[in-house]
Order: structure tokens, then sequence, then C-alpha cells
């Protein structure tokens, strides 16, 4: 490792610091340790004082940007939220549509406003619609912090260089094209890329091919369950532009012109365009700073290093942006290479040198086809040694299957790049001959989902560590495979096959013991799914799912319930049970359809006011799912589980037309009323004969219309769970219907305090 790696690394270990251990406050006290352990370095001689005054300096020049960043960008940005303004802007992209609202990112021009990006919001639809990159506009907004949403601090933002967000609260008006306009043409280029995309290839294969050739997965997240089979099958980052796209646009370079000094520059310059074309989002400014940092250095007759390389790269992000090192993308781009060049290199010489004792021709094609397995598994292995933790953390799980998945599919992915374009260009060109080779590269496409597909039938495909158990089993591999290295730094070589079949084996004992903890008991569990409600009833094997909607945070609603499910090895749901037709509670219904086993969708006969249901009822008719329509009263049975649906008592708004349910095993009963108001409640406790509840999920997250004292008197619950959103806007749950379940002795949990909360029949929360 050069001397430069030992700036690097210590810079970004104390952006690191500044960003997850120390408050604002904290930084003056940081940057004085890091002078005295400069000073330090003057104890030691040579070779050690000059590391540890490199370190030094890279820890103090860490803190330093930190506090810059904070002291002139951060604060007085955030000084702004709740303020209104009319501000100039320019737009640096094209505006994202979702649910009905553009998202447009713009970097504000106003003087007396800090120069910084911000994310500009807009709820009337085709507001932002005409607005392309390098456009300037003018309007009247109001702004909020880019650091909280809904309550949570959130990294998704800043991590991106967005320090404001701002609602338009008039039409913006165009203000003309910026001077420099034309520096936005790698972006104006991949939005034609995009749309070729759309024409190029056939509907089932053209979400993913655009995903791949551009990095905009706007189309795959719409694309029901397709993005998370991925995921689960650990190919997810094929379509997140990394490395993998630049090896293959270089190669293709350097197959036309050979390896030379004009084709190394030339290389350098496709780098930097492609980058600024996908958005120079981290991973693939890694990617290209890790590639051209390599192609230069046999230009200026200096030796390749690929870990000061991937250093190098990372102290040049964080000096542009620190708040970056909280991203995801950046975490696990730089873990995968940190891996890869760590272990992966040394694992597939270990497996060449096995393969060259091996008595095979050299002539067959076995030998180039087991060189290649070889290599795509002990990559797979090397990435996951570091982006495992990380994946577990941002998403909740981690593929097991995907060494597998690389060795079956990235030969296929690096064809379908270098084709695709193609494909495009030839479309630009000879639409009939764009149009056969998009045709033919669909086979592709499908082959992949098809791999997909069937690694998911792999037991235990994928670990899902909100349930303790698997969390503390993916703790035990990273013990196993650490005591196996440790052992083989002793001159033993490094023998992958033992800890990964002790892994395998303790993966499957795991989830055979989950299984055989499934309870008798009927088992009531709110999800901690923000400002929504989202209810888990379970029995045995049976489980229902009770609404699904909520803010979007770290996760959405439909991906935190199929978590839980599958967490607890649980993959099929007896019913699905939408209250009313409501964001925050069906918004994630339709991710539950695509990833989960489900028999029947029930739903009220409803206006369906926010246009949510043909996404759900096309998920359900992918699936395979019955829907019913609830106009009369239900009683459905799911093994010793009872569940009363009752139908909306009052029509008018969605809150009034809401379903009630009722689960109850033996004298144990848990009712969910939704949204209903309390004039529906009212009618529900005189119309029916209602018994003694142990559980009342709370009304409308603890809105003061719901959980009357006729209700409460009625049903007489113990334990009352209300589903709420952190610091959220409404002020739920209301102080009158904590005073209202406080003066009827019933114990209450919330959500936002405990996160989720169980109840099991004859045991408290």
């Amino acid at each position: 490792m050069r001397r430069a790696a030992w700036v690097c690394l210590p810079f970004a270990a104390a952006v690191a610091a500044c960003r997850y251990l120390f408050p604002y406050e904290g930084f003056a006290l940081f940057l004085l340790c890091c002078c005295v352990a400069f000073a330090a370095g003057l104890l030691f001689s040579d070779r050690r004082r000059t590391m540890i005054f490199l370190a030094a300096a890279g820890l103090a020049l860490g803190c330093a940007r930190c506090w810059v960043q904070q002291r002139f960008t951060v604060l007085p940005a955030e000084a702004l939220a709740g303020e209104s303004a009319e501000i100039t802007a320019r737009a640096t992209d094209y505006p994202d549509v979702y649910d009905g609202s553009a998202y447009l990112t713009v970097r504000i021009t106003s003087p007396g406003i800090p120069s910084v990006k911000c994310r500009l919001i807009s709820y009337v639809s085709g507001e932002l619609d005409d607005f392309r990159p390098g456009d300037q506009l003018r309007g009247e907004v109001r702004f909020s912090s880019a650091l909280v949403r809904s309550g949570q601090e959130i990294d998704t933002y800043t991590s991106q260089g967005i320090f404001l967000r701002a609602v338009c609260t008039d039409v913006p008006e165009h203000a003309g094209r910026w001077k420099l306009a034309f520096l936005y043409l790698p972006r104006e280029l991949c939005r034609r890329v995009i749309l070729a995309c759309r024409q190029t290839f056939p509907e089932d294969a053209s979400a993913f091919m655009t995903a791949l050739l551009t990095g905009d997965k706007t189309d795959l997240y719409k694309d029901g369950g397709a993005y998370y089979t991925l995921g689960e099958a650990g190919l997810a980052h094929v379509v997140a532009v990394s490395g993998m796209h630049l090896t293959c646009l270089l190669g293709f370079l350097y197959l036309l012109l050979g390896r030379s000094r004009t084709s190394g520059i030339l290389g350098i310059g496709l780098l930097l365009f492609f980058a600024a074309m996908t958005g120079f989002t981290p991973s693939v400014v890694r990617a290209a700073l890790m590639h051209g940092l390599l192609i230069a250095a046999p230009l200026f007759r200096r030796e390749e290093d690929p870990l000061t390389s991937l250093s190098l790269a990372l102290f040049l992000i964080l000096l542009a942006n620190p708040m970056a090192i909280a991203g995801a993308s950046l975490q696990l781009s730089f873990g995968a290479m940190a891996g890869i060049h760590l272990v992966s290199v040394r694992m597939v010489r270990s497996l060449w040198e096995r393969m060259s004792r091996w008595k095979i021709s050299s002539g067959k094609l076995a030998r180039p086809a087991l060189v290649f397995a070889a290599g795509a598994f002990s990559v797979g292995i090397g990435a996951q040694v570091f982006t495992a933790p990380l994946a577990a953390v941002h998403f909740g799980y981690v593929s097991v299957v995907s060494p597998v998945s690389g060795v079956l599919c990235l030969w296929m992915i690096s064809a379908l790049f270098v084709g695709g374009y193609a494909a495009v260009g030839l479309t630009a060109l000879v639409p009939g001959a764009g149009l056969l080779a998009g045709k033919i590269l669909a086979w592709g496409v499908r082959y992949v989902f098809m791999t997909a597909e069937l690694l998911r039938l792999f037991p235990c495909e994928a670990v899902y560590v909100s349930n303790p158990v698997f969390a503390v089993w993916l703790a035990f591999v990273y013990a196993v495979f650490l005591l196996t290295w440790l052992w083989s730094r002793k001159g033993r070589p490094f023998r992958v096959i033992v800890p990964l079949c002790l892994s395998l084996i303790t993966l499957w004992s795991s989830a055979i013991l989950v299984r055989l903890s499934w309870q008798d008991e009927l088992e009531i569990t709110a999800l901690d799914v923000g400002q929504g409600e989202s209810v888990v009833l379970t029995c045995g094997p049976r489980a229902v799912l009770v609404d699904c909607g909520g803010s979007y945070l770290a996760r959405d609603a439909g991906e935190t319930a199929v978590q839980y499910l599958k967490g607890r090895q649980r993959r099929h749901l007896d019913a699905l049970i939408l209250s009313h037709l409501h964001a925050d509670h069906v918004n994630g219904a339709a991710r539950v359809l695509t990833q989960m086993d489900v028999d029947t969708l029930y739903l009220p006969r409803q206006k369906d006011e926010y246009g949510y249901l043909p996404e759900i009822l096309s998920a359900a008719r992918s699936a395979g799912t019955r829907v019913e329509f609830v106009d009369d009263n239900l009683l459905l049975r799911a093994g010793d589980m009872e569940i009363t649906l009752w139908a909306p008592l009052l029509s008018g708004e969605e809150n009034e037309n809401c379903l009630t349910v009722m689960a109850q095993q033996g004298d144990f009963q848990a009712l969910i009323t939704g949204d209903n108001p309390s004039s529906a409640e009212v009618l529900l406790s005189l119309f029916y004969e209602l018994p003694d509840t142990e559980v009342l999920v709370v009304g409308h997250h603890g809105s003061a219309s719901s959980t009357c004292e006729i209700l409460l008197r009625e049903i007489r619950p113990d334990v009352a769970l209300i589903s709420v959103g952190k610091n959220n806007s409404y002020g739920h749950p209301s102080p009158q219907v904590l005073d209202r379940l406080e003066k009827y002795g019933i114990s209450v949990h919330r959500t936002d305090l405990e996160g989720a909360v169980t109840v099991r029949s004859g045991e408290g929360a």
C-alpha cells in the first residue's frame, strides 16, 4: 500500500467518525486529538514517523472538511426549513414522477440563499414535466429539511449532495437556459437511451435493460416484484451501474483499438462521459476513478495498485461531499471492491492451483468454463465479506445464493450490456434491425429472471435479519470464516469448503428451529411502518395480514411486512385484508402480493380516490390471488383462527367506508377498526354484540375522531396497540385518545416508541 493510502483511508475514517460518532460540537475536540497524534509521531523515527504523520494529516483533513461542510452548507440550509421564498434555480436532471407527484433536482441560484442542490416537489400533475437539465426556473416554494422526513432522521438526500427540499406553492416559470447547459448533454443522451430502450426491447425486458444500460431503475421498480426477485437472488447490484459496466465498455474499446496510449486516453474520456451520463452516482464514480487510475498508471510509468486506487477514489468522493459516507450505494460499492481485492484474489488463486492439477485437456471447453466459474464464485464470496452486514442494515436481508447467481448470470449480463447498447444504436440507424436485436437480447433477460426465480426455490435463499435468530446466524458465519482465515495465515491453504458447508447446515437448522417455534395460539403483531398500519395475525402455520401501508422511510410497508413474514419462515398468507384504500393502509399491498403466496385479497367496494386499486388488482391477477370485494359480513377460518369481516356501516369518504376486522381464537379476541370514525364505532357497538376484547388496534392511528368511549365501554380491551409514525404532522396519537385509554386502565403500546409490537393469547405485549 502506497503513501497516498495512508492519507486517504484515515481521511475516510475521520469522515465516518464525524458522521456517526461525534456531534458538530465535538469536531474541535476530534481535530485536537488529530493534532496530538501528529505531534506523537515525533517520538518515532524513519518510516513509522512518516506513516503517523500521514495518517494524522488524513484524520485532521477529514475532520476539517466535515466542519466546513457543516458550518457553511448544512447549517445555513437547515436554517431555511419552514421558510417560504421566491427562488431561481437550475434543473440538473429530468423530473421523476411517483404516485402523481413530480420531483426535480435543482441547484438554487438565488442571491442570499445557499447555492445548494434542492429536491423540488410538486403535487400538481404536469407542473414540472417540461423541465430538462440546464433549464432555469423561477417560483415560490416552501423549504423543508433534507435531514428529517416523517419525523425520522434520514441520509437519503444529503448522501446524494442534496441539502434542501422544497414544495412548489405556485407554478414554476421557465427562466431561460443556462449558458453552460451543454454540460448536461450526457444526461440528455441518457434520457434518449432510456426512451430508446422502451422502443427497442419487448415489454418484459425493457425495464431491466433500461436499468442495466443507464442505472435508471424507475421502470424496474414499477415492474411488480422484478427488482425484489433480483435482490433475493443476489443480482440487484447488476442494475446499479458500477465496475462491471465500465469493464465491459473498456474491454469493447480495447477490442476495437487494442491496448495503447491512445486507447488509454480515450478510455479515460469514455469513463468520464459515462459517469456523467449515469448521474455521477457513488458506485459509478468509484468505478470510473479506479479504472482511470489503473489506466493512467502505466501511461505515466507507475505501478498499478488497486487498493491505493480504491482509497484514493474514496478520498475524492468524500472530499466533494463528506455526507456521501452514509449512502448505501457508496458503502456497498467500496465494501464489495475491498472484499474482492482482499479475499477473492487469494481465493481464486487457490482454486486455480487445484484445478491445474486436474487432468483436463487445455483445448477443451471445460477448463475455460471452470476458470470462469472459479473466478465468478470467488468474486461473489469476496464481495459478500463486507457487503453482507451492510445489506442487512440497509435492506434487511442478505442473499445467500449470490455467489451461485454470479456464476450463472454475470456472463449473460455482460453480453446484455454490450449488446444492449449495440441494439439501441441500431434502432437509431436501422429501426428494423434494432428491434430484431432487442427481441433476441430479451431472451437473455428472460434467462436472468428464470435463473433468479429458480434460485429463490433454494431453501433460505435470502436471510432476513428482522428475526434475531438469523442475525445471530450471520454473526456466527463471520466468526467461522474469520477463524478459518486466521488458521490459513500460518502458512496453511485457505479452505473455504468446510466453513461454507458449516454455514449452510447451521442456516437450514436455524430455519427448521424457527418453523418449530410457531405457536398454536393467536398472535397479533403491529408492524412499525411509520405513519400507517399493517397488522400480522398468525396461529400455527396460518397467517393473515390486515392492511399494509405507511410512510416511506428506509423501506416501504410492503417490504417491512414481507421481511417480517419471511424472517419467520412464512411465505404463505391465507388472506390479505385491506380495510380501505388510503395510502397509509394499502401502498405496500402490491409488494406483498408479488412476494408472498396469498390465497385471497379482501377489500371494500369504494371509490379509489388516490389510484392504488389498479396496481393492487394487477399484482393480484399476476400472482393468481383471488379477489373478493366485501359487501356483506364474512366469517373466515384459518386453522384455529376465526376472522370476522364487518362490511362498512357508513358510506361517504373512505374512512367511513372502512372494513372492521375481529380475529378470535377461543375466548381471545383482537379488534382492528382501521380508520373508522367514532360514528361507525357507535353503530358497530349498537348493531353487533361485541365480546370483551383482549386487544384493540386503536382506530385511525390514535386520531381524536376515533376510539370513542362507547366502543371502549363495550369491548373493555386489556391492551391497545397504536400504529403511528414518529413525530408525525397529524399529532397522533391525540391526548384525548390517550386519556380515554388511561381512564379505562388499558395498557398502551405504540410502534413509534417500541417498534413492532406483538401480543399473544394468554400473554401481554
